[in-house]
């Protein structure tokens, strides 16, 4: 989470969905090294592949997670997505009536979760994929809030 200048938060979703892809990258970096280890011959087109698969997987995470983020400023919550062609929402901070955090064994385990921003129409949902700390999230975000309802937002 990074926070610009204490009224500001933009956050983007977390490295820590990726653990499997990383796992699998540590294991096949670990096979590679025993069989260079222990003698046994590993052909060019293997390593070669196992390079482009290693390299593949970095550049791919990457640019998944680069693709979306998300901001509390003292007016809005913003959701962008996209990374060539962008879709923004953006979501008076007055019109948010809740917010709560959706996570299973794995994501508490590591801290990080969704969060879900319900508008006061309640048929209409922001949600805030995969951040870090979500439960601080939801804080800022309902500070943020209060402070809006209370008329200490920023003027547009």
């Amino acid at each position: 989470m990074k926070e610009k200048g204490g009224d500001v938060l933009h956050v983007r979703s977390s490295r820590k969905i990726y653990f499997p892809i990383y796992l699998m990258i540590f294991i096949l970096v670990l096979t590679l090294g025993i069989a260079k280890i222990t003698g046994k011959e590993v052909s060019n087109l293997t390593l070669k592949l196992a390079i482009g698969f290693i390299v593949a997987c970095f550049v791919i995470t990457e640019v998944h997670r680069l693709g979306s983020w998300y901001e509390v400023n003292p007016n809005a919550l913003v959701v962008s997505k996209g990374l060539l062609s962008r879709t923004t929402r953006r979501v008076d901070l007055v019109s948010v009536s809740d917010a709560d955090t959706r996570q299973h064994v794995w994501q508490r385990f590591l801290n990080y979760g969704d969060v879900r921003a319900r508008l006061f129409s309640k048929e209409s949902t922001v949600l805030i994929k995969n951040v870090n700390k979500p439960e601080e999230f939801i804080d800022f975000l309902e500070k943020n809030m209060n402070k809006k309802k209370a008329g200490e937002g920023s003027p547009i």
